[in-house]
């Protein structure tokens, strides 16, 4: 007996070592664990806040330096003598193109307008776009429609012999030279007494045009003109962000000062800044890593309406893969097509979170948030001063890059537990084994039975208490093996009648007693059919009747399994499926064909009982809920907006058709087609063709 105790005093030795050992050395990992957390947390939010101080004071130094530079434009001579003399010359034309020169000018709009029309956005027509005055229409093909696309701004003297272009080749080299010290891609030169655009370095389709009452007086151009006459004569103006159809819709700035000879206006000067300057300003040039972003740092420029003015990283990285993330998270195809169209999601992708509301309402904010791509992010936000404009600058890290760096830190403390533990499960394993060893024949035994292995040989210990032991472990396994065929054969009747009531992927859960199991099934298509011309349950009919619900159960079972819908519910006169659970997408093929051909199967197991019975389906498809529901008495069932919108197809169903909304119809094949139903805003029909099929 004291040998035993002793042995059974090592046991209990080698057990408290060993778990002393490990508490001590769990509780120093997770002390540590949660400070560096902490630390790491705490650095990342002073790197962003510090980034987007920087950044905020970046943007409002250059865009005073843009006005003030602007502004100082403005007031020199011979920018005044340029536009003076460039409008002087402006209204001596007379001379109209004539009618073959006004086709080759219009030719040349149809470049510049496919575009909207490809991506179907509104647009002036071209005879609104063509200037009205003849001086315009004159410069306009000349300078665009008589010369190289590619060559156009390049052009010094458009060869026509014409005063306006002896004084453009004067000026023009010292005009462009202007705009490319100011990063901008293009000058334009309103006249004060003409009001129209003069002068241009690029040769749009805005040179030549009424600035204040033309077909781009709405655009970024009349904006500028419109917000300088608010201001006082030496300042400048700088408008937001807009697309500009003479830039092909890209989204550009523009900023306008008054052009002035000693104390006299003479006109005006815009200058269109493109967006990528205004990136470049916010990204240091996309050097991220000057910016100490790391590997998913970002810093980007919104807009009082929450959409982006500037350049996200992650669409410099991949494009592609933006928009594709963008698509899976807003289901906004139209506005990733105007993306593709317009070369970036500046004004088109709205960017909401509390950091950014903060930000909108004056406040200086940082939190964690879902970025623009929805991914969890530390973001930091702040206004910024910019004429007035009512930006915010953000500057954001993903959250994964400091669980990364945490991960690493937490790999090591492993590695360390595992050194340190090994040192005491070696102890404790050399006392556990010796301790174990006259007992050991008997766990295995043991271990073996309780794996299942009901034929595992007994050891003979002796007429000792392991020998009674042994044998009382043997009369265990005989009476299990005798309780096991029972056993089978009863999970064998259940699982087939379970099958019955609930789907394979919920059975399980039942039989394990789970109550209220739920599971979410995205993006299911939910199939409604409804049987018509049952009669009234009498006497005489109770057999056929009993005999139909078995045919139809059966029936609409084996169409089922065939093609992989669940079955939710079957009564005599409504039975509810579901396609798509538990996988990708909504299986919208699947539940056409299936409903298809239960409509067309029903009524030929009606007639099999003598009965003229009808059916018709209801289809819809998005996100359900699905689940066993209930204690005592549990009812599988599934419930959601697909559920209620097929239950209210099937009720405006004729007999034989099956209809459909919007949901399902969109990803059908393209041998199953759907037309619309006449009076039925979003209700399609299945064509008879395909039915027939």
């Amino acid at each position: 007996m004291r040998w035993w105790s002793a042995r059974s005093l090592r046991t209990r030795l080698a057990r408290t070592l060993v778990g002393l050992g490990l508490i001590s050395v769990v509780l120093l990992a997770s002390v540590n664990y949660v400070v560096v957390r902490e630390l790491l947390s705490h650095n990342t939010e002073i790197q962003l806040e510090t980034l987007r101080e920087v950044r905020a004071d970046s943007i409002e130094v250059s865009i005073d330096r843009l006005l003030t530079r602007t502004s100082a434009i403005g007031s020199d001579r011979a920018v005044a003598a340029a536009l003076s003399e460039l409008e002087a010359a402006y209204e001596e034309i007379h001379d109209d193109i004539t009618e073959a020169q006004r086709f080759e000018l219009v030719e040349e709009y149809y470049p510049v307008v496919e575009p909207y029309d490809a991506a179907e956005v509104d647009r002036p027509t071209i005879n609104e776009l063509i200037p009205n005055e003849i001086a315009g229409r004159y410069l306009q093909y000349h300078y665009i429609a008589a010369q190289p696309e590619d060559e156009r701004a390049g052009v010094v003297d458009a060869g026509d012999g014409s005063a306006y272009s002896a004084v453009h080749a004067v000026h023009h080299q010292f005009l462009a030279d202007l705009a490319a010290s100011m990063g901008a891609t293009d000058l334009l030169l309103i006249g004060d007494g003409t009001r129209d655009v003069v002068y241009s370095v690029s040769k749009r389709v805005d040179l030549g045009t009424d600035a204040f009452e033309g077909p781009h007086r709405d655009a970024g151009l009349g904006v500028a003109l419109g917000k300088l006459a608010g201001v006082a004569v030496d300042e400048s103006v700088l408008t937001d962000t807009r697309f500009y159809l003479p830039d092909t819709s890209a989204p550009v700035v523009h900023v306008a000062t008054a052009v002035r000879l000693g104390s006299d206006v003479v006109g005006a000067l815009v200058l269109r800044v493109p967006v990528e300057g205004m990136t470049a300003i916010v990204t240091a040039g996309q050097d991220w890593d000057l910016l100490g972003l790391g590997e998913t740092g970002d810093a980007y420029l919104l807009g009082a309406d929450r959409s982006l003015r500037t350049v996200p990283r992650p669409w410099f990285e991949d494009f592609e893969d933006y928009l594709g993330r963008f698509v899976d998270r807003t289901g906004d195809e139209r506005s990733a097509e105007l993306m593709r169209f317009t070369g970036s999601p500046v004004l088109i992708q709205a960017v909401e979170n509390r950091v950014i509301d903060a930000a909108l309402e004056g406040d200086v904010a940082i939190g964690r948030v879902d970025n623009l791509l929805g991914r969890p992010a530390l973001a930091s936000a702040q206004p910024i001063d910019a004429g007035g404009l009512g930006w915010i600058v953000v500057t954001e890290q993903q959250v994964r890059e400091s669980d990364e760096e945490l991960g690493r830190f937490l790999w090591s403390i492993v590695i360390l537990l595992a050194i340190l533990l090994s040192a005491l499960a070696v102890t404790g394993a050399i006392l556990a084994r010796r301790l174990a060893r006259p007992l050991r024949p008997l766990v295995d035994a043991a271990a073996g039975v309780a794996a299942g292995d009901h034929e595992v040989p007994l050891p003979e210990l002796g007429n000792n208490e392991l020998g009674d032991v042994a044998r009382q472990l043997q009369s265990v396994t005989d009476r299990m093996r005798e309780q096991e065929a029972s056993i089978q054969a009863e999970e064998a009747r259940i699982a087939t009648m379970l099958e019955n009531v609930v789907p394979p992927s919920l059975a399980q859960r039942v039989r394990r007693g789970e109550a209220d199991v739920a599971e979410a099934v995205e993006e299911a298509t939910v199939i409604v059919i409804t049987v018509r011309g049952i009669p009234t349950a009498s006497t005489t009919e109770q057999d056929t009747l009993i005999e139909l619900t078995g045919q139809l159960r059966s029936g609409l079972m084996g169409l089922a399994r065939e093609h992989g819908v669940d079955r939710v519910k079957i009564t005599l006169e409504r039975q509810l499926f579901v396609s798509g659970g538990g996988v990708a997408g909504i299986s919208a093929n699947e539940a056409v064909s299936f409903a298809q051909a239960a409509v067309l199967a029903l009524p030929d197991l009606g007639r099999e009982q003598g009965l003229e019975i009808e059916a018709c389906a209801g289809l819809s498809a998005g996100l359900v809920g699905a689940g066993v529901l209930g204690t005592n008495q549990s009812t599988f069932d599934i419930w959601g907006s697909p559920v209620e919108r097929a239950q209210a197809l099937v009720a405006q169903a004729p007999p034989g058709s099956v209809l459909m909304d919007a949901s399902v119809v969109g990803e059908l094949a393209a041998e199953l087609e759907a037309e619309p139903v006449d009076g039925a805003e979003g209700t399609f029909r299945l064509v008879s063709a395909a039915i027939q099929t």
